[in-house]
């Protein structure tokens, strides 16, 4: 990529040619020395180069990379860590990343595979052997060069006898590529650096982790309590991943166990049963190297690593185990996570009460208002909707709105999606702010776990992207006789069309195209179809790339359930949370999918409003007077124009409204009409109130979510205040 206006043009006495990348913490080019050497600078931002602490940060990775030198490694060759803006210039690696190369291309070989574990190990040896845990050893943070892989960016490597940084409770990583006692212990030694060695090897292998999640509490989760997802590793290459995959830290190998064992001959790749030369586990020596104590917490966050929060325990509430075979252990299974065996599931259990006191929400990350804007030119792009993300109408409907805090004193628990984890962080911090002397607690446990909470009683209320089943709504019924349970919409969740498309941004879609698009049916950008919802447009003839997600989410059930009902003849597959057609590509959680859309021209997938930030999206054809962009406005619109009964709160799919847009799900709070805690009733009364009052509708749509039309709202604050 060329150099953008406003990059500096040298760096150090380093000219720079072009940039490799950006993230979080800077921006990496591509420099030359006076010489001719072809160098990556690595430039702090400089909101980041003026706190006093990042650069005792940045200093100790200087340090830290210094300290390593190997085959495996990118060498620095200059740093100044006191420059107005601190940079970093190691040697530079021709090559992509892992992560890329499997993206745009597929799973590695297997023989590819042992030959990436040989120059891995070695690379961690070397690590090791500094006195130094990598702490984010990643796809991204490997690059394969003709020479063999190189481990890059020590932005987070601890050194054995380093100073603790980062304040308690925090740990700092790629939560899919964490070690369980990074979750557990607050530590992360040289044997965490071997268990994301073996999710590394699972990718490279795969195409997927061993361990997803839409959050990094349900990624925790699975770290700690689940199996590894290996499914499509060759068998060869098991023994190895496994061993390094083990959940307690003293039975994985060590580097060293590893380097012995990698010596040995291939496997046969052709031959899956034979298995004289594969190393068994108990061959591969199962310690943690004396001479390397283990490391403490991270001391960096930036870019790339998601801070995850560890547990106040008196702060979670205890859920206790569900019943057996339906979200935890079948009959005849050991009886919880901690101690005995799980069943690898893509659905989410119910916290224990172990996992409540591990898990706990992560940092809140604001999003900015994600609304289509026009460009000037016809184009639509993910981006802000005015300078205060407030639309005018959605500002008239709600100014009104109000709430109160009276008697609103206590704890309120609840739990469900993680899909709404980010709105109702905010909220709670809004609501926290409003009435101090209320305290709401939210564990993004997943929808079915979290309306099991509630109906054991486990929780006030359960926050729920999806319809209820029959037997849910049974069972929640029977948990509240005195007046049955209550389903109150809050926000509706846009989803967007996003697509990679060189030259076209203003796309214009229908429900049938887009359902063979998906189904495989149409396959180029220039078919008929789309080029008579496009006239005047160039559609290049180039293939389409549909990807869909892999894992089970709310996003997916949205998308599938608006084909299923404004196309039914053209998507004969139904919906649900996990992709129910065979043709396109997946990919892990929304940011799996954002990145490949991303980087491969002609793609085409799907993402909640809130995920899809500066991407180019799709405008709907729905049969109105002109297709409509996904917004927060246009959705609102969309959940006006159903039944504005509470009872049957639902977007029709098929809707030929003006300016409504239907592809978006509505997201709810289950509760007891009546019969509630009588401490937290109160508490419960108020939070929900602040939500659909005009605060928390505003901070809805601020994190990607569309606000009620107000004679909804309404009727969930009449409803809110007849509880008891």
């Amino acid at each position: 990529m060329t150099l953008l206006d406003g990059d500096p043009r040298s760096v150090g006495g380093y000219r720079l040619e072009g940039r490799l990348g950006a993230g979080g913490m800077g921006v990496v080019f591509l420099a030359r020395s006076v010489s001719g050497r072809r160098l990556a600078v690595k430039v702090i931002r400089p909101e980041l180069a003026t706190d006093d602490e990042f650069r005792v940060r940045f200093r100790r990775e200087v340090a830290a990379a210094r300290r390593v030198s190997g085959a495996f490694t990118a060498p620095v060759v200059d740093a100044d860590a006191d420059a107005e803006q601190p940079w970093l210039a190691t040697l530079f690696v021709p090559g992509d990343s892992l992560h890329r190369r499997v993206t745009e291309q597929g799973p590695l070989p297997a023989r590819e595979v042992r030959q990436l574990a040989a120059g891995l190990v070695e690379a961690l040896r070397d690590i090791h052997r500094a006195g130094l845990t990598h702490r984010d050893l990643k796809p991204g943070n490997v690059l394969l060069s003709d020479d063999g892989p190189r481990v890059i960016d020590f932005g987070i490597a601890h050194a054995a006898d380093g100073e603790r940084l980062t304040q308690t409770g925090v740990v700092v990583g790629t939560p899919a590529f964490m070690a369980p006692e990074q979750f557990t212990a607050d530590t992360a030694g040289p044997a965490a650096d071997v268990f994301a060695l073996g999710s590394v090897l699972a990718f490279a292998a795969t195409g997927h982790g061993p361990f997803s999640g839409d959050s990094s509490h349900a990624i925790g989760f699975r770290v700690v309590y689940e199996e590894p997802d290996l499914n499509g590793l060759p068998q060869e290459l098991r023994p190895l991943v496994t061993a390094c995959l083990a959940k307690d830290p003293e039975r994985r190998p060590t580097v060293e166990g590893l380097h012995d064992s990698l010596m040995a001959p291939a496997p046969d790749a052709q031959d899956d049963s034979a298995t004289p030369d594969t190393p068994d586990t108990a061959d591969i020596v199962a310690a943690t190297p004396a001479d390397v104590p283990p490391a403490t917490v991270a001391d960096a966050a930036v870019p790339a690593p998601v801070p995850a929060r560890l547990p106040t325990p008196t702060l979670r509430p205890a859920v206790p185990p569900p019943p057996a075979g339906e979200f935890g252990p079948a009959p005849g299974d050991p009886a919880g996570p901690p101690g005995g065996r799980t069943r690898p599931s893509r659905t989410r259990v119910a916290l224990t009460a172990g996992a409540a006191l591990l898990l706990v929400a992560a940092a809140a990350v604001t999003v900015p208002l994600l609304v289509n804007g026009d460009d000037g030119d016809g184009r639509t792009r993910a981006g802000r909707d005015g300078p205060s993300g407030v639309t005018s109408s959605g500002a008239s409907e709600t100014s009104a709105a109000a709430f109160s805090c009276a008697g609103a004193s206590g704890n309120l628990r609840g739990s469900g999606a993680s899909s709404v984890d980010p709105v109702v962080t905010a909220w709670t911090s809004g609501f926290a702010t409003a009435c101090p002397g209320a305290d709401v607690q939210y564990d993004p446990t997943g929808t079915g776990a979290g309306v099991l909470a509630f109906t054991t009683a486990t929780t006030h209320f359960a926050l729920t992207d999806s319809p209820l089943s029959a037997a849910d709504r049974a069972r929640a019924d029977q948990r509240c006789p005195a007046g049955g349970a209550l389903v109150l919409p809050l926000a509706a969740t846009p989803v967007a069309v996003v697509h990679h498309l060189p030259g076209v941004r203003d796309l214009v879609m229908d429900a049938p195209t887009l359902a063979a698009v998906f189904d495989g049916t149409i396959t180029r950008w220039d078919d008929p179809a789309i080029r008579r919802l496009n006239p005047g447009t160039a559609l290049p003839s180039q293939a389409i790339t549909a990807v869909h997600r892999s894992d089970a989410s709310a996003t997916t059930r949205t998308f599938t359930g608006y084909l299923a009902g404004a196309a039914p003849a053209a998507w004969s597959h139904g919906s649900g949370t996990s992709w129910p057609g065979r043709a396109g590509q997946g990919a892990q959680s929304a940011r799996g999918l954002r990145a490949q859309v991303t980087q491969v021209p002609g793609a085409i997938g799907y993402l909640d409003l809130g995920d899809a930030a500066g991407l180019d999206t799709v405008r709907l054809a729905t049969g109105a007077s002109k297709p409509v962009a996904a917004t927060s406005a246009a959705t609102t619109t969309a959940v006006g124009a159903g039944d504005p009964s509470l009872a049957t709160v639902a977007l029709d799919p098929a809707t030929h409204a003006d300016g409504a847009y239907p592809l978006a799900r509505v997201d709810s709070a289950l509760v007891c009409a009546k019969g509630n805690d009588a401490r937290s009733l109160p508490v419960l009364k108020a939070f929900l109130s602040y939500t659909v009052g005009a605060q928390g509708q505003e901070t809805a749509v601020r994190q990607g979510h569309a606000r009620l039309p107000e004679a909804l709202a309404a009727r969930v604050r009449t409803a809110v205040g007849g509880l008891g």
